[in-house]
């Protein structure tokens, strides 16, 4: 893992501006199996948007995550980070995919421009069907101390402390409790 780790430092450090302490790559997990396997890649932040929120792309894929405060050149549409196939066009104020509809991979409503949610229910097209999905974004951040960069992969802080199963078959039934 630290190879790994080191290995993806060196590759991204060129393009991430990212402050102290801020998310520069989110890992996903949650997903639906469609889209390419969106479920486990790794986001990697490669600017900001005009609204000054930051955008990722993932490490393997044409596929990122963006805010757009409004996704059908309304003014007057929802707020919320998507996951799109489209790269985001960073001089747009609205409707970053410039299709003039709403048309991605997932979506969570949000007014919080900071970073996606870490965890929550998003709105996520799964072969055809729309399907509320509980997606988690493992965070890597850095933080600079008297010459030595310490990066830190977080699970999210508000995940549970403690999980309890039920419903496993007869043969795993003491999994359950």
């Amino acid at each position: 893992m630290a190879m790994l780790l080191a290995g993806v430092v060196a590759v991204v450090a060129p393009v991430v501006s990212a402050s102290q302490g801020e998310p520069w790559m989110f890992t996903l997990t949650g997903a639906c199996d469609v889209e390419g396997g969106i479920d486990g890649m790794s986001f990697v932040k490669q600017g900001n948007t005009l609204s000054g929120a930051p955008y990722y792309k993932a490490m393997h894929a044409e596929k990122y995550i963006y805010y757009d405060p409004d996704c059908m050149t309304s003014t007057d549409g929802t707020p919320r980070w998507i996951i799109d196939d489209s790269k985001p066009d960073v001089t747009r104020e609205h409707d970053l995919d410039g299709d003039d509809v709403c048309n991605y991979i997932a979506r969570i409503d949000s007014n919080d421009t900071r970073y996606p949610p870490t965890s929550g229910e998003w709105t996520m097209n799964c072969a055809g069907q729309i399907k509320q999905k509980f997606l988690i974004l493992l965070t890597t951040s850095s933080r600079v101390a008297q010459g030595t960069v310490t990066t830190t992969i977080a699970p999210v802080s508000s995940a549970p402390k403690a999980l309890t199963l039920s419903g496993a078959c007869a043969y795993k039934r003491a999994m359950n409790g």
